[in-house]
């Protein structure tokens, strides 16, 4: 696993994420859409306030690695 701040494009090693039921909802949709289509490669779950993005997280698969 790699967590990145994108504004620093640095690694972070912990985070807390706490979501409501509809967001942990909607990411696990998101997942699996990352694990039944290969040709998805990553996902966004947005937080849109008006017409601004105020928080997003986007997951990736690293097909680089795999698990033994």
């Amino acid at each position: 696993m790699r967590i990145m701040d994108y504004e620093t494009n640095r690694s972070l090693n912990d985070i807390g994420v706490f979501l409501t039921i509809d967001e942990a909802d909607e990411l696990c949709a998101y997942l699996q859409t990352l694990q039944a289509r290969p040709n998805v490669t990553h996902v966004h779950l947005s937080e849109i306030v008006g017409d601004r993005l105020e928080r997003e997280i986007t997951v990736a698969l690293d097909k680089r690695v795999s698990v033994a």
